[in-house]
């Protein structure tokens, strides 16, 4: 079997991806990843195949003029728009034949909602699909709401499942776009927003939510229309922490470590200030991954600051880990099995800041905008709390015997299987 996945966005939006395709390949099947050029080398580096898409959202983000539109402090909504317009979208829409180029020849689709047309192309070809968010926001539920109308709330049964339409007519503002694609690429009739976000022609696409089900296990709505295999975990092979991180994290007690990944602070001088006080009051150490968020540190005897590291070595070697909350660094800071506090910043990160820290697995959160000194004074005291560390200890037992890839790649077969 040849499996296509089709995803855009950042490395939280091909990493999952990218695990999957892996596990796919040591059983004995094939696959390729179609996603921005900006992760040509990670993806071929881990041995599948690539495909380049035209919306490399990655490369826009972290352009000059990406930065300054999403990532300045100004928030400028018509800005916003107008770069969108003129760049994001005709860039979606190229992508949408680079997906049905790459699904050419393939067995099976595996797509991210993003990947816009995925559906459309797998019924043009007459395969089976697969709808994997790398988060639970596509399938209406009574239990929570649609994570990104509220993070933090319940609206009662009702209103909770009605916020997932908001999913299923993401697409609203490019149907024309996607229908001009079924009309010239597809020979397929224009269809209306939404129409193929569960079903086609008549039969259910299959849903993975590549998570952990014992952190949901009060989910019943799912039923048997979302499969919850496990967090998806990458084979870190080889990886060893560079020489001189190594030796700073043996000089001493076990550091801090502190990473946002590709989220950009608002203020990364005031928050590097106030890392360093708390630290100094303390008497901790800190381990920075400095990404892009624009953080920098001088040498110094209780701050080590680098622009990236494996996270699963260098997590396990820490205190406690501060992050943004994207779902990947999420995972791998409960399979390290040390405490951890979430600073979110946007999109899901909010909604695995509040689900964390109410099942016990997770600081309380602390934000950016109102960061105080004392905050982080506290958040590091609290990371000697022999609850907090058995309650990491024991959240890492359950997720380390999940095994996540290796029962999606048994369901994947399986569809494959019920639909030949």
């Amino acid at each position: 079997m040849k499996v296509t996945f089709l995803t855009l966005g950042s490395r939280g939006d091909v990493q999952p991806y990218l695990a999957l395709a892996k596990e796919l390949i040591k059983n004995g099947h094939t696959a390729q990843i179609c996603t921005g050029g900006s992760f040509k080398n990670f993806v071929q580096e881990n041995g599948v195949e690539f495909y380049e898409a035209s919306a490399d959202l990655m490369a826009i983000l972290e352009s000059e003029e990406g930065k300054r539109i999403f990532n300045g402090g100004s928030f400028n909504i018509f800005k916003m728009l107008k770069y969108a317009k003129e760049v994001i979208t005709p860039a979606y829409r190229k992508s949408m034949y680079d997906f049905l180029e790459a699904s050419k020849r393939t067995d099976m689709i595996i797509y991210h909602p993003k990947a816009l047309g995925a559906a459309d192309i797998a019924e043009y070809l007459g395969i089976p699909c697969v709808s994997m968010p790398p988060v639970p926001i596509l399938f209406p539920i009574t239990e929570f709401p649609n994570l990104a109308i509220a993070s933090n709330r319940n609206f009662g049964a009702a209103l909770n499942k009605l916020t997932y339409k908001a999913t299923a007519l993401g697409e609203s503002s490019y149907m024309k776009d996607i229908n001009e694609f079924r009309k010239s690429a597809l020979n397929l009739p224009e269809r209306k927003a939404g129409e193929r976000t569960f079903r086609i022609n008549g039969k259910d696409i299959p849903i993975v939510y590549p998570i952990s089900p014992y952190l949901f296990k009060e989910v019943k709505s799912w039923k048997d229309r979302v499969y919850v295999p496990g967090f998806f975990f990458m084979d870190i092979g080889e990886a060893k922490l560079d020489e001189k991180l190594a030796g700073f994290i043996t000089r001493g007690r076990k550091p801090i470590v502190v990473s946002f990944s590709s989220m950009p602070l608002k203020n990364p001088e005031a928050f590097g200030e106030k890392l360093t006080k708390a630290l100094k009051e303390t008497g901790d150490r800190a381990v920075v991954l400095t990404g892009t968020s624009g953080m920098t540190f001088a040498d110094g005897d209780n701050i080590f600051a680098v622009k990236k590291a494996p996270h699963r070595l260098l997590f396990a070697a820490a205190k406690g880990v501060i992050h943004h909350g994207g779902v990947g660094t999420m995972s791998e800071a409960l399979l390290s099995g040390v405490p951890q506090l979430i600073m979110p910043f946007a999109t899901d990160q909010p909604f695995w800041a509040y689900t964390l820290h109410s099942k016990g697995y997770a600081m309380k959160p602390l934000k950016e905008k109102s960061l105080e000194v004392a905050d982080l004074v506290k958040a590091f005291k609290e990371m000697d709390s022999a609850v907090l560390i058995e309650n990491a200890k024991q959240i890492q037992k359950i997720i380390r015997e999940e095994n996540g890839l290796l029962n999606a790649a048994k369901y994947i077969e399986k569809v494959q299987e019920l639909r030949m």
